[in-house]
């Protein structure tokens, strides 16, 4: 089973848990509030993921786009599971504070803010590079939100890259994706 988790501003509505659903039914969204603060969401999606490891017995896999990819990363050391991050945030702090202040979500339109402590609360997070299981990290070329050379360098000794030519959100999911991630459901 695929576990989906979502970007900043993003919800299970989102186009690339639609995308992921069309090749893989059974796949499930996770879910935390964009204007939470980081331990708290954490947290939160740590008790969704174990609900749907029991489910699922050994083959949950983490999928997550841009914030959500941090989060799989973050999930996938907890849980010793495989992951797929979609141009992942590598800085949460730094990337997300170009957010600080009035926010819409993106399904349903709710205004919110977001605020230097709910920021703040990124400064500090496990490592999860070294966690030994399986990473697929893809990267949109033309990504203008987030630098694909720095999601790159972070990762290029701790998981398989997959480069297209998608921006921020991705477009389709590529051979590559569809592959990795049903190997990882036998």
């Amino acid at each position: 089973m695929i576990a989906y988790i979502h970007g900043f501003n993003s919800s299970p509505a989102s186009n690339t848990f639609g995308l992921l659903r069309r090749v893989f039914p059974d796949a499930r969204a996770l879910d935390y509030p964009s204007s939470g603060l980081f331990p708290e969401n954490l947290a939160r999606l740590h008790v969704q993921a174990l609900a749907l490891r029991e489910e699922a017995g050994e083959a949950l896999a983490l999928a997550g786009s841009s914030l959500g990819g941090f989060y799989a990363s973050q999930l996938s050391a907890l849980l010793g599971c495989n992951c797929a991050l979609f141009n992942p945030v590598v800085r949460p702090a730094q990337s997300l504070r170009q957010f600080v202040g009035p926010n819409t979500y993106f399904h349903g339109g709710q205004r919110w803010e977001f605020t230097n402590e709910m920021c703040d609360s990124y400064a500090i997070f496990f490592d999860a590079r070294k966690t030994p299981v399986e990473r697929l990290v893809v990267l949109g070329r033309a990504d203008t939100l987030l630098d694909p050379a720095e999601a790159r360098a972070y990762w290029k000794n701790h998981a398989r890259i997959h480069e297209t030519d998608d921006g921020h959100s991705l477009a389709a999911l590529d051979e590559t994706i569809i592959n990795t991630l049903s190997a990882w459901q036998r």
